[in-house]
């Protein structure tokens, strides 16, 4: 008991501070989150930092050490001769254990933390109340190190988005806010996260905004903190890491109305395989490791095993995969090339490169599909990537005079199908343009986003979407409390005849005989100068009269509520409904702004859905002057 005092008054100083904090500084309408999303965003930049260095360490041993493995290097890396994993029985058992050992965290501690991650961000917002388990994030980190680290085909979106999210959800936890203000600070957590570790700070702030629907929707109350979060994680991830883009790429442009039916083609291809990929993912989960009679801790090594088959012949499906992009399907940069290599030559030809983009979509699926942990942004850059690479090679093949940049196709190519496999398009728009430090393909970013979310429109890598904001469950009866918050009481009818005033000394016998022949059901007691001191109801009567005895000594302000529920007729009608529901009665007073004792009359519960009703008929009217 004795530490429980210093840390509850802990809690009342912090909350104070909050609050004054709030009254300075947050920006109306985002309140007690937008002062908590900078701490948010510095715990998830921090959080991006040490995911990073446990990966960065866990390759350097695992996949460069036993494995003898080194992949091509990104915009951020240096050079290093590109080599092939071996011997062939480590490259089966390695993702194995990694699988295996991923499983055993997960199903032992977090079993809500398997598959990528953001399909659990996007449940908790819609029907969590915003609340992860504070292990969550951890067990998740933890577990994606541990199978990406391990040649495990999967992404970082998925753990960085839960580790940031989960910090968020704590400190909502711990501040007592709200849960509509726990949603909006696990998504500010979230896009700090994501921002952070893919070097794109509004990209980050966009996605959390955006996964979260199947269609153009976005939420847009959590768009400020966001914002606040993703600024400041990317600013402490970059006092520990050099943020330099993911991805260099040559010097291209847009050259105009003659390229776009050749991007146009472009949205189709990331269309088709989009919808193969979605297939494939979720086919492996419910036909393939479901029906499996296996403990859920070992399907993830089946999965890494499967996996270590297909990298046998190619290699190039394991772990995330960008420096493949960047060496086979962009280009490397003069800084990053061996010798005898050309300036950003694509290394990879029209056949490989599809067949590493539909073999990606393979391996995802065994690994996340069989319980592996970890994101599925990294792969599906590395469909778009390759797919986008081959169209353009093709193109280039097929009109040599138009000059055609297949680097350009690859760059467009990843935006282009994870926007539509995510239905996340300005993400997908700002995040490869982040990523690649070069915004002069926006138009055609625009056009292939756009398509393909048209086109891909009836499936989804992320099944916990919901269709929009009316869908959500986090926003059950929003839409009314808009409307009603619209209306004033002083728009409504407001009952000033037949009120029953009871002054406040009345006797219970006289009152007993008043309520008898009234047909009233809310009685209004006031005091020697006619104000109103407090009400009473029926049911307020009938528990008097079960203690008989007592009835002579009953008076009427003895029988009256206190502090009285009342609303002024400068108040809107959410509030009016609030206090109805609270008073469980069909009326409420109407009271003067200025003055709570003088009565102006009772506002009836039907009177206020009547004007609801009006309310939304006139919205739906053409006609702007039948609005209330």
């Amino acid at each position: 008991m004795a530490e429980s005092i210093p840390r509850g008054r802990a809690m009342v100083l912090l909350g104070r501070i909050l609050n004054r904090l709030v009254s300075q500084w947050a920006i109306p309408g985002a309140g007690r989150v937008a002062v908590c999303s900078p701490l948010v965003g510095l715990i998830a930049g921090l959080g991006a930092v040490a995911f990073l260095r446990l990966l960065a360490l866990l390759v350097h041993y695992v996949l460069n050490g036993l494995l003898h493995f080194y992949l091509p290097p990104t915009g951020e890396g240096v050079p290093h001769a590109i080599t092939s994993p071996y011997p062939w029985w480590l490259v089966l058992l390695v993702p194995t254990l990694g699988g295996l050992l991923s499983g055993l965290i997960v199903f032992t501690w977090a079993p809500e933390a398997e598959g990528h991650g953001t399909d659990a961000l996007i449940r908790a917002f819609h029907r969590g109340g915003g609340q992860i388990r504070g292990r969550v994030p951890l067990i998740k980190g933890i577990a994606s190190v541990i199978t990406i680290g391990t040649g495990g085909s999967a992404g970082q979106e998925g753990p960085i988005a839960q580790i940031g999210a989960g910090f968020g959800s704590f400190l909502a936890r711990l501040l007592r806010l709200t849960p509509n203000e726990r949603r909006l600070l696990m998504l500010a957590g979230a896009a700090g996260g994501v921002g952070a570790i893919f070097r794109a700070p509004l990209g980050g702030a966009l996605f959390a905004c955006e996964v979260l629907y199947m269609t153009a929707a976005m939420e847009s109350a959590a768009l400020l903190p966001c914002l606040a979060s993703s600024i400041v994680a990317y600013s402490t991830f970059a006092l520990f890491i050099t943020p330099s883009p993911i991805f260099i790429v040559p010097n291209m442009a847009f050259r105009g109305l003659a390229e776009l039916p050749m991007f146009a083609l472009l949205a189709l291809a990331c269309a088709g395989v989009g919808w193969l990929y979605v297939r494939i993912f979720y086919g492996l989960r419910d036909y393939v490791f479901k029906p499996i009679p296996l403990p859920r801790h070992i399907k993830p090594a089946l999965g890494g095993l499967l996996l270590g088959l297909i990298a046998l012949i190619f290699p190039q499906v394991m772990t995330g995969g960008y420096g493949w992009v960047q060496w086979g399907a962009i280009g490397m940069p003069p800084s990053l090339l061996q010798p005898h290599e050309l300036p950003f030559a694509p290394q990879m030809g029209v056949g490989m490169l599809l067949s590493l983009a539909l073999l990606k979509t393979v391996t995802t699926g065994l690994t996340i599909s069989s319980g592996g942990s970890g994101g599925v942004f990294g792969p599906s850059v590395f469909i778009g990537g390759m797919l986008g690479g081959a169209v353009g090679q093709l193109l280039h093949g097929l009109f040599p005079s138009w000059n055609l940049n297949p680097s350009a196709f690859a760059l467009v190519g990843m935006g282009g199908f994870f926007a539509g496999v995510s239905k996340t398009p300005l993400t997908s728009i700002m995040m490869v343009s982040e990523m690649a430090g070069n915004y002069s393909l926006l138009v055609p970013l625009m056009l292939v986003c756009g398509l393909n979310m048209g086109l891909s429109r009836r499936w989804t890598l992320y099944e916990e979407q919901v269709p929009s904001p009316v869908d959500s469950p986090a926003h059950q009866g929003d839409f009314v409390i808009d409307v009603l918050e619209q209306l004033r009481v002083s728009q409504v009818m407001v009952r000033t005849e037949g009120l029953e005033l009871v002054p406040a000394g009345t006797p219970f016998v006289e009152i007993v005989r008043r309520v008898a022949q009234s047909t009233e059901t809310l009685f209004l007691v006031v005091d020697r100068q006619g104000a109103l001191s407090g009400v009473f109801t029926l049911r307020d009567i009938r528990l008097a009269l079960e203690g008989t005895e007592w009835a002579p000594l009953v008076v009427a302000d003895d029988l009256a509520h206190r502090p009285v529920l009342t609303v002024t007729l400068a108040d809107d009608l959410h509030t009016a409904l609030k206090r109805l529901t609270e008073l469980n009665v069909d009326e409420i007073p109407v009271v003067a702004p200025d003055d709570p004792g003088q009565l102006v009359g009772l506002l009836h519960r039907r009177e206020l859905v009547a004007a609801y009703t009006t309310q939304i008929d006139a919205l739906r009217s053409p006609d702007p002057a039948s609005v209330l």
